[in-house]
This record gives C-alpha cells, structure tokens and sequence, in this order.
C-alpha cells in the first residue's frame, strides 16, 4: 500500500484519534481556538450523545477546487462534532487542509492532464458528455487507490464527491455506508455516471461475493444536495435527496485585499473565471476592458495558478489579486461577473447579488442557461464579445434589476435551508444502518 510519508505537520486543534491510519498526513494548516469542551466519554458538552458516538469518516474529493471546497464545511462539521474525519483526496490538497488527509487518487494524477487525455481519445465528445467521459476514465485510478485504504481503515461511512463514482464503487464494493454530495446544478449527470461505473466495476463487488446494486439510481444511499428548490431541476429516477445549505469555504492562503478594507467610495465588482478558466486570459482582457471604464472599482481574481501579470496594464480602478478568500470579499460587492462554476453561482446567490456569467467550459453553459431560465443572473457567451455589450449589462445590474429581486429570493430560500451540522444526526442514522 502506498504510504503518505512527506508534507506531515501538526494538528493542533484535533490530533488524530487512536486507531488513526498511519498513512494519514495531519493538517498543516490547523484553525486555531481552543477545542470544545469535553465531558466524560469524549463527547462535546450540551450535545446529544446519541448523536455524537464518534465515528470513522471518510470524505472522498478528487483533488480540484470546485469539487473539494463545497464538502469542506461539513467535513469540518463533522470533524468539529467528535468524528474521525480524513479527506481522501490529492495533491495539492493533501497536507495542507485543517482536516488529516490522505491520497484518494493515484499520487501522479494530474486532473488537467486527465481533462486533456480524454479529449485526445474522444474528439468527438464536447461539453457535459465530456465531463462524463473523464470521470469515467478517472474511475478505475479511484478505485485501485481507495479500495486498500478502505479495506484497512474501515471506516463507517463514506461522503464522496457525487462525480467522484469511483469512491461509490470502492464504498460499495466493501459493503461500507456512502452517500455522495452534489456539486451540480443539472441532476441527471450523476445518475447516468453512476449506472456506466457500476456496470464497469461489476466485478468489484461479485469478486467479493457481493451483488451490484443496479436497481438503486446511484452507488449512495442519498445525495446531499446544496442546490436550492428554485434551481433544482427535474430529471432522471427519484432519488432520496438530503438538502443542504451551501457553505462557501476557502483555505487561510486566500485573504482579503487591504484595499477593500477602507470605505467603499463607489459600487464595486468581483470579476473572476475561477480556479480553471480553460486559459482564458483574452476573456478576462475582454471583461477588464468593458467594466474598468464605469465608475466602479474592479477586483481580478486570475485563479490560484493564474498570473496576474498576463492581463498586462490595467486601470488605476482595477485591482488583480491570485486567489482572494470568495466568502470574505463577496459581502463587500455590488456584481459578480463570473464563469459559472457551481461553487461560485450558489455563494453569490447566498449573498443575494447580481450576476453576470461568461461560461467557458463544463458545466457552466448549463448553469448560466438555469439562472437565466428563472431570471437570477444574464448571460455574456464567447460569440456575444462585441463592445458595450458586457458593460450594458454591468451598468443595468448595477442601477437595479429585475436579477437582484430573483437574487434576494433565492437567498432567502438558501438561508432556509439546513446548516452542515443538521445534516449530521442524518448521516450517522445511515451510517449506523
């Protein structure tokens, strides 16, 4: 078995509990406060024990931003409630969370690589059945990685990422609790996922004289779901659904600008393509050029492996950063212009903003097409790049529209919806049988 042997650091706030895999690599970037208070038996005081006999829990992510950072806050949830949690992911992540982590893919698996081996293979495949395809490819790597670490941790439930379908396998395989968490808006990409991988994998459940469970529409007993009523949409078998409300999450490296702590002295806008953009560097240019020219101050973020330099110069109101902390930064805003990630259209409908999306890849063509469908957010596509019209829409939006009372509406029913730490009585009922 592979071991975990570089990058170990101090957890200082929750040291690993006794039985912990030694593989494990502990947190290095621990929160810091003091740890709840205990009472005899090791369970937090003022909380329902029955609810917190502490349990082995593994969250499954491959190692990308979008896919990660929607299940931290109830993995830290879980954590913070007296579980032993160890997120099997993948470099970069591995080591450097608040949570032990371990390797939940392959060490050598580079997910942009995967991204660009599949279309290799599949010329033919575009958009969402792309996205299918490479999780498919992915599968298999998935599988060989967790079926071991399963196999000698045992844990008592599984919380996989819901594209991530070789976690389901390797959970399901073993006869271990699992539940998957969705990080889309358009539902029936899971189902259709999870049919091809439990097909695919058969055998790992026959080798161990176990029957694929092909009458059930996913390799989960439920979906968490953080997509809000209004955005959900109808397709595919039923599904036993866990709603969620959708946190947003972001690691200490991220931080504010210091620009933004003074009084605003006009709207300000937050334009990012997210952490892929698909190298679009002309469409930020694009973005840049349109808004920079309103009375507004503009901050960039170009991604976490972006350079904020290949923008070039820009206006003394337009402010470039790396990767800022999203959930800080977006109470500060007045407009979004964004990519349409997932992640990213859920916060800002949590902070009941405006929004504009310039899709580019996967998902987001589909995301953009739902939050237009009800009125939330307008749309700027590739082939619509003509002056003015970004900053028409900008201008409106800015001046009050029709989206920001959609937007106020779907905050509202986001904040109805449950907090990470009530939907764990939930998960430990499942996970106890």
């Amino acid at each position: 078995m592979e071991q975990i042997a570089a990058g170990v650091g101090e957890w200082h706030r929750r040291p690993a509990a006794a039985g912990a895999p030694a593989y494990a690599v502990k947190a290095q970037n621990a929160r810091t406060g003091p740890p709840p208070t205990m009472r005899k038996g090791g369970f937090p005081a003022g909380r329902d024990r029955c609810q917190h006999v502490p349990m082995r829990i593994v969250v499954a992510s491959i190692p990308a931003y979008g896919h990660l950072y929607p299940m931290m806050p109830l993995a830290l949830a879980m954590a913070d409630a007296g579980h032993n949690l160890t997120v099997a992911t993948g470099k970069p992540f591995v080591g450097r969370l608040p949570i032990t982590t371990a390797f939940g893919v392959p060490e050598h698996l580079d997910i942009d690589g995967a991204i660009q081996e599949t279309r290799r293979r599949r010329p033919d495949v575009h958009g969402l059945d792309l996205t299918v395809a490479m999780f498919a490819d992915t599968a298999p790597l998935v599988v060989a990685t967790l079926l071991p670490l399963f196999e000698a941790t045992r844990p008592d439930l599984v919380v996989f990422e819901a594209m991530n379908a070789g976690a389901g396998v390797a959970a399901g395989a073993l006869g271990i609790p699992a539940v998957a968490f969705s990080i889309g808006l358009e539902g029936y990409l899971v189902g259709r996922l999870h049919a091809d991988a439990m097909a695919y994998h058969a055998d790992c459940w026959i080798s161990r004289h176990r029957v694929p469970p092909v009458e059930n529409p996913l390799l989960a007993m439920a979906l968490i779901d953080p997509v809000p009523p209004i955005l959900r949409q109808p397709a595919g078998p039923p599904i036993h659904r866990l709603p969620i409300r959708p946190v947003p999450f972001s690691e200490a490296a991220g931080g504010v600008p210091a620009w933004l702590a003074t009084p605003a002295a006009r709207q300000r806008v937050y334009l990012t393509l997210g952490t892929v953009s698909f190298g679009a560097v002309e469409v930020l240019r694009y973005a840049v050029s349109e808004i920079a020219g309103l009375d507004v101050d503009v901050l960039v973020a170009v991604g976490p492996d972006g350079d904020p330099t290949a923008l070039g110069d820009v206006p003394a109101n337009v402010h470039v950063e790396r990767f800022v902390s999203q959930p800080e930064i977006l109470p500060m805003m007045d407009l979004v212009i964004h990519h349409g990630g997932t992640g990213t259209v859920l916060a800002v409908l949590a902070a009941g903003l405006p929004q504009i999306i310039l899709p580019q890849g996967a998902d987001q063509f589909v995301n953009s097409d739902i939050l237009c469908r009800i009125g939330a957010a307008r749309v700027v596509r590739n082939d619509q790049h003509s002056a003015g019209t970004l900053r028409n829409s900008a201008q409106e939006l800015l001046s009050g529209s029709s989206e920001q009372v959609i937007a106020a509406r779907v905050q509202a029913e986001i904040a109805a919806m449950p907090a990470p730490k009530d939907v764990i009585p939930t998960l430990m009922n499942i996970a106890g049988g």
